[in-house]
């Protein structure tokens, strides 16, 4: 299995993913020009073809983009959130990118210890994607990251989550209540239900996340899987898309297996490996 990732958790109120360092990772720096930078300090506001720029908690400052029904990105997006836009399309598909994300952020900040996440908007389907291009030059960091959000935006979709009702008979994800025979819910049935010391499945704390993991290291895919079993489903589908299907046993293994069962994983899984060339 590939090292495991050293993560922070940003929010307590979006879904958010910390940075993940994979082996040695260079950093790569694109900044925000200079004439922009100009243009803010000299009007207080950016020109109208110009993004609005707002200060985020992970990021500093940070580009806004939205997502139109086509997938174009309004205003048109500096050559950093092309790049980022393209990627997500590739693993995502435009189709699915389109129609599921209908916000762009991009903040290029190498000083913060989160490289992207993801939050539900008030219309379930939409997502908005916020993404920290310091780190974007680590191709299979970068990739690895991407796959991760999606499973997100695949298991906490609509059709999986119930984001409006005010009782849940299954489990409450901090998105919604997870629908019955749903594959998140079938995962925390399967995979967490033995746990007496397991965190909420709500959890974003670092510190409860962390002991849990010492005490169940070999279960998991790396530390940051053990914040919540969403995040564990997340890395779990991750690591199925990113490596060899496991021939061992153990829980890992298992968990990547799981997915076998789900055949949209499976084409995804196909699909990203051929667009990908991950053997």
């Amino acid at each position: 299995m590939h090292p495991r990732w050293i993560a922070v958790i940003a929010s307590s109120v979006a879904l958010v993913l910390g940075v993940v360092f994979w082996g040695t990772t260079g950093l790569v720096v694109w900044s925000i020009t200079q004439s922009q930078a100009a243009a803010e300090l000299g009007t207080g506001l950016p020109p109208l073809d110009d993004p609005i720029r707002e200060t985020d908690d992970d990021f500093r400052i940070t580009e806004v983009y939205e997502v139109g029904a086509d997938g174009i990105l309004s205003p048109s997006p500096s050559a950093e959130a092309a790049a980022v836009w393209a990627e997500i399309e590739r693993v995502f598909t435009p189709r699915v990118a389109a129609t599921r994300i209908s916000q762009l952020k991009v903040g290029d900040d190498p000083s913060s210890d989160t490289l992207a996440w993801v939050s539900r908007e008030d219309t379930p389907e939409y997502w908005t994607f916020a993404a920290n291009v310091a780190y974007a030059d680590d191709e299979e960091l970068w990739l690895g990251t991407l796959v991760h959000e999606y499973a997100h935006v695949l298991s906490l979709g609509p059709d999986s989550v119930d984001s409006y009702t005010d009782t849940c008979d299954t489990i409450w994800t901090g998105q919604g209540c997870l629908l019955p025979e749903t594959a998140l819910l079938a995962f925390s049935d399967r995979f967490w239900e033995a746990y007496s010391d397991a965190p909420e499945a709500d959890n974003v704390d670092v510190d409860v996340a962390d002991a849990f993991y010492a005490a169940h290291e070999d279960d998991f895919v790396d530390a940051y899987a053990a914040t919540n079993v969403a995040e564990d489903f997340a890395e779990s589908f991750m690591a199925y898309v990113m490596e060899d299907e496991p021939t061992d046993g153990g829980v890992v293994a298992d968990k990547l297996r799981f997915f076998r069962d789900y055949p949209p994983y499976v084409l995804i899984r196909e699909r990203l490996r051929a667009e990908f060339d991950l053997g």
